[in-house]
């Protein structure tokens, strides 16, 4: 089977002043121009050429040298080697602008010659591509000798402290202890209208003849041991009791029940009956006596008349000019109510939540050492919003008209964090929700910027929504 026949390539080669300062196999079939300017495809430093001069021309797949009148060398066409003169005088190279083109086969060789810079040119069979080989005791040795099990577990390590990382980094600072303000409406609900239960006490269950008096607690007293109950006789309680005894116990019964009656009414809270203490309303009764008809008690007591039931009794006594006023009776229809009616307990209200708008305008353009997209702090900005949010309905609890624009000028730090945070403009005229908005845009994290800190300026819109 026939080989397939390779194309030859262009050989190009530069020399100065008799060296050769650069030389190259052009693999890709093109154009190929010299000059002064960057973009040719050989830079040459001559001023006799201009920026850019195409010296071999690729029209219809066939290679054409073009010179001009500054130009010289030669070339060979067939079995005979040509100068330029030669050349443009036997008419093989054809007019092409201000000077002349040749066409060139893959056999044909030469050199132009410009100033002291001279271009050879060939056309060669292209090498094969060069390939780095390992020697054979190295390749596939390193995979080979690879602990496979250390390796895995290397390698899954490695990950999860990346991942450990990356969260750790990509979390804001942890907020601030809420005050009773900050919590949702339905737990400041729950404790403020919690009910305290009372404390448990024992009741004394009472007779029934006191009245109001059958709910009030009573200590209990320790119980007396055999010893005492001794103590506490009276010589001859198994016997008749002599006058002297009966005396003695009758005065004891009357101070038991002057002090039940003091620890069971609000006498308890007047005073003492009797010895250094205030006196009470016991000691204004006629002998300190308690069971005795109210009238005979109130005796003598100065400043104190018994009403009777047709209310005309008065303490005249107490008047200084014109009536004192009337005394109610105390009997059932005196104290029954005249009519009867419904008692309103209220309803409760109930309870608007707080809503706001906020509004994020055009920022101002970021400034700085660093460089950070526009974009990038937008999307933070964004995804704060709610935190933003929050500040303002939390003050728009304590002014329900609260209303304005606060505009907030922030550094980001080369380290992605907010460093600093201040308030540039407060139409609202709350400085309380300045200061909440910059506490949490500094705990914000960024993009690191790139060469240093940027900052910006965000105005916040804030509006009472329904």
């Amino acid at each position: 089977m026939a080989q397939r026949e390779v194309r030859k390539i262009l050989r190009i080669g530069i020399l100065q002043n008799g060296k050769i300062i650069e030389e190259r196999l052009l693999r890709r079939r093109e154009s190929v121009t010299i000059g002064q300017s960057s973009r040719n495809t050989f830079v040459l430093p001559v001023n006799a050429l201009p920026k850019t001069f195409m010296l071999f021309e690729l029209r219809g797949g066939v290679y054409h040298l073009n010179f001009q009148g500054a130009m010289g060398g030669r070339v060979s066409v067939d079995s005979s080697v040509l100068d330029f003169d030669a050349l443009r005088g036997q008419n093989l190279a054809k007019q092409r602008g201000d000077g002349h083109s040749l066409a060139l086969s893959e056999k044909s060789r030469g050199k132009v010659t410009i100033d002291d810079v001279t271009v050879l040119f060939q056309f060669v069979t292209p090498p094969p591509p060069a390939r780095l080989q390992l020697p054979a005791s190295v390749r596939g040795g390193l995979v080979r000798g690879m602990d496979w099990p250390f390796v895995s577990t290397l390698t899954g390590s490695a990950m999860v402290q990346i991942f450990a990382m990356v969260f750790i980094t990509s979390q804001d600072y942890p907020d601030e202890p809420k005050a009773i303000e900050d919590l949702p409406d339905r737990f400041v609900e729950m404790v403020v209208k919690k009910k305290v239960e009372p404390p448990k006490t024992d009741v004394a269950k009472d007779d029934g003849k006191d009245g109001d008096d059958k709910d009030e607690p009573v200590k209990k007293e320790p119980e007396k041991t055999p010893e005492k109950v001794a103590q506490d006789k009276e010589p001859g309680d198994d016997q008749d009791l002599t006058p002297e005894q009966e005396a003695r116990q009758e005065a004891k019964r009357r101070r038991e029940v002057a002090k039940k009656v003091q620890n069971k009414t609000i006498l308890k809270f007047i005073g003492t009956t009797g010895g250094d203490g205030e006196g009470t309303i016991v000691d204004s009764l006629r002998g300190g006596a308690a069971d005795v008809a109210m009238k005979d008690a109130f005796d003598g007591a100065s400043g104190a008349m018994v009403a009777d039931s047709a209310n005309s009794a008065r303490d005249t006594r107490r008047q200084v000019g014109g009536d004192a006023g009337k005394v109610a009776g105390i009997d059932k229809d005196d104290l029954r109510a005249k009519g009867r009616g419904s008692v309103e307990t209220g309803n409760k209200g109930s309870e608007v939540a707080v809503k706001g708008s906020v509004k994020i305008k055009r920022p101002s353009e970021t400034f700085g050492t660093g460089v950070l997209d526009s974009e990038e702090i937008a999307k933070v900005v964004r995804r704060r919003k709610t935190a933003i949010k929050s500040c303002y309905e939390r003050q728009l609890k304590r002014n329900p008209k609260l209303q304005g624009a606060v505009k907030v000028q922030f550094t980001i730090q080369e380290s992605g964090r907010v460093g600093t945070a201040t308030v540039l403009q407060n139409t609202t005229g709350d400085s309380a929700l300045g200061t909440c908005i910059t506490n949490n845009i500094q705990r914000w994290r960024f993009r690191k910027p790139d060469g240093g800190s940027v900052t910006v300026a965000y105005p916040f819109v804030f509006a009472p929504s329904s």
